[in-house]
């Protein structure tokens, strides 16, 4: 994403980031939490996870406020610990049942389909994501 230079257009851009896109999405009531675990080093198919992280957990969390994410990122000092770090996306619902999905070597936008997938997320709909423009930031 191309942001533009001056200040407040760049910063109503990152907002919208936030507030619209892919990650746009409501989850049922029953999911209580998320934790998302992966490698704190890109390499070895954890760059999938760490971008999911950056791009589309924002998104969730914020049309989600109620629900738990956390973001677990383990350092691996030797590279034979550095193959045995899972990437791991965990789901926790209501009744203490758990889903969990290897999210090594997969692209962002699967990480996202898997969550949608194990939650039966909906999508917000586009009348419903908020959109910042200058004249509505004027109005403050």
């Amino acid at each position: 994403m191309s942001l533009p230079s001056a200040r407040i257009p760049r910063q109503l851009a990152r907002l919208n980031a936030i507030a619209r896109g892919p990650g746009a999405i409501k989850l049922p009531a029953n999911v209580k939490a998320i934790n998302l675990s992966f490698k704190f080093q890109n390499k070895d198919g954890h760059m999938g996870p760490r971008k999911f992280w950056q791009k589309n957990l924002p998104q969730v969390q914020f049309h989600n406020p109620a629900t738990p994410i956390s973001v677990s990122r383990k350092f691996a000092v030797t590279p034979e610990e550095a193959g045995k770090v899972p990437a791991v996306l965990s789901i926790t619902f209501a009744d203490g049942s758990e889903k969990s999905v290897n999210v090594k070597h997969k692209h962002s936008d699967e990480i996202l389909e898997d969550l949608i997938r194990l939650t039966e997320a909906t999508p917000v709909p586009i009348e419903e994501q908020p959109l910042l423009t200058r004249q509505s930031a004027d109005v403050y």
